[in-house]
C-alpha cells in the first residue's frame, strides 16, 4: 500500500510492537543500494530512527538515534505533505492518525 518516491518505497506504519519493543511508524526503504530508514516509537514512550545500509560502501552498518517527539511530528507531517503531493490519502489517513496519538500521548 505503499508509493515510490524516485528510488524510495515510502511503507505504511505497524500495527504492533516487534520483539524488542519498537513499532514502525515511517519506513522509507531504497533499492538501489539496498538502505532502510525506519523511524520507530519505543513502547517506553521514546522514539528513534533507524538507518541501515544493507549493501554498498557502507554494507551492514546500522545507525540508532533517539529522536524527541517534536522532531517524530516533524517526520510525520512531511510524510503526510508527500502522501498529499503523490495523491495516496489512504496512506495520509493513517499517518495523520499517528500524528494525533503522538499528539495526545
Amino acid at each position: 500500500m505503499g508509493f515510490w518516491v524516485g528510488a524510495w518505497l515510502h511503507d505504511t506504519p505497524d500495527t504492533g510492537y516487534d520483539a524488542k519493543g519498537k513499532r514502525a511508524v515511517v519506513k522509507h526503504l531504497c533499492f538501489g543500494p539496498l538502505e532502510t530508514r525506519i523511524w520507530y516509537q519505543c513502547k517506553d514512550g521514546q522514539y528513534c530512527r533507524e538507518i541501515h545500509f544493507i549493501e554498498g560502501l557502507q554494507a551492514e552498518e546500522l545507525f540508532t538515534d533517539f529522536i524527541s517527539k517534536s522532531e517524530m511530528l516533524k517526520v510525520i507531517e512531511a510524510e503526510i505533505a508527500l502522501c498529499k503531493k503523490y495523491n495516496q490519502t489512504e496512506l495520509s489517513v493513517l499517518f495523520q492518525a499517528e500524528k494525533e496519538e503522538i499528539e495526545t500521548s
